[in-house]
């Protein structure tokens, strides 16, 4: 099977359920690897555009893939901690940014193991950092300018937080961890991540190694150790060699007319962006390494970024950098608006 750009990204737009609002959070096909959220709340604009009432109150923030804050169902974290988890000393590096480490693994057990033992209450992230620092292995600890001090690698300390069994406490003003109940302790080794490639390619696929190894944070030889051996139909896509799961059939979807995408929304969370947006100019805009920028969704394309921000304190502001002619923003404006709980909205473009 040989599938078009087009097919590919009505098929993905389908199976990231924005082609329809639907009723129950829980039930969202996105959850499957989690949402991730950012310091602005993003993860709230993102279930807004996929539900007709969102909220993020029934689901647990925590630091997962690749060190990022994702909000996941509760009952899903132990699973997802034994998955995540890495399978050898060389995807830990990579996984940790590749610090210089011998016996990464274990010094990742040391330090998931200690943060456990500190978190007793409810604690901040600096005062778990400063506790940590003294328990773990040297070569896990470096020079920080910014703090003026010493402590953990950041890469690695978020690398142990889901495997510590800790969740972020939601409306804090500064990073604060909580136990995670009933945590069976930290994996003792990889279970499951055959079933993250599965989840990947269903909602990113076709893909293949390069692409889930970019979103997992690790290197394509490390994923081809662990790409699964049954479950997957090869395909093309536009003469390029990829895999999706056999029991996943290709969506032929109408797409929407419009959404509104905050920056880490998971549609975007795709490695393949040459295929998400092919004009090098508006992957810049939109991917940018700071202060990167929603995508604003047009019957199937990218056709321009957006920015947001809260006016006088009740009104979201949309600005917009179209890449083609726009439609109306202003309806997805105000449901954007209003999952922030904000009275109103409006739009201007650059």
């Amino acid at each position: 099977m040989d599938l078009t750009r087009q097919q590919v990204l009505f098929h993905r737009i389908h199976q990231h359920e924005l082609d329809r609002r639907i009723s129950d959070a829980a039930e969202l096909a996105v959850f499957s690897l989690g949402v991730q959220d950012n310091t602005t709340g993003s993860a709230v604009l993102s279930l807004a555009a996929r539900l007709a009432e969102p909220s993020v109150d029934e689901f647990v923030v925590t630091w997962s893939v690749r060190g990022a804050p994702h909000l996941h169902r509760a009952g899903e974290l132990k699973a997802f901690a034994r998955a995540l988890w890495p399978w050898s000393d060389k995807d830990a590096l990579a996984r940790a940014s590749r610090p210089k480490v011998d016996d990464m693994l274990a010094s990742l057990r040391h330090i998931a193991t200690a943060m456990r033992s500190i978190v007793t209450k409810p604690t901040t992230k600096g005062d778990l950092s400063k506790a940590l620092t003294p328990l773990a292995p040297k070569q896990t600890i470096e020079a920080c300018r910014s703090c003026q001090t010493e402590h953990v690698s950041d890469p690695i300390f978020r690398l142990g937080a889901l495997p510590a069994g800790l969740r972020i406490i939601p409306g804090e003003k500064t990073v604060t961890f909580e136990r995670i109940h009933g945590w069976p302790g930290v994996p003792r080794k990889t279970a499951g991540f055959h079933e993250l490639v599965h989840r990947y390619l269903t909602l990113h696929g076709p893909a293949g190694p390069s692409e889930v190894a970019g979103y997992f944070g690790t290197t394509t030889r490390e994923v081809k150790k662990q790409w699964p051996a049954e479950g997957l139909v090869e395909v093309t896509v536009e003469g390029r060699q990829a895999w999706l799961p056999e029991d996943v059939e290709i969506a032929d979807a109408e797409p929407p007319d419009v959404r509104l995408l905050p920056p880490t929304d998971p549609y975007l969370q795709a490695r393949d962006r040459d295929l998400l947006l092919p004009d090098k100019a508006a992957q810049k805009d939109i991917f940018r390494i700071l202060g990167r920028r929603g995508a604003i969704l047009v019957d199937g394309e990218i056709a321009g970024s957006w920015q947001g921000r809260v006016v006088s304190g009740k009104r979201f502001e949309v600005t917009a950098t179209p890449y083609r002619p726009l439609p109306d923003l202003l309806p997805e404006a105000q449901i954007l608006a209003q999952a922030k709980g904000l009275d109103d909205a409006s739009v201007k473009s650059n």
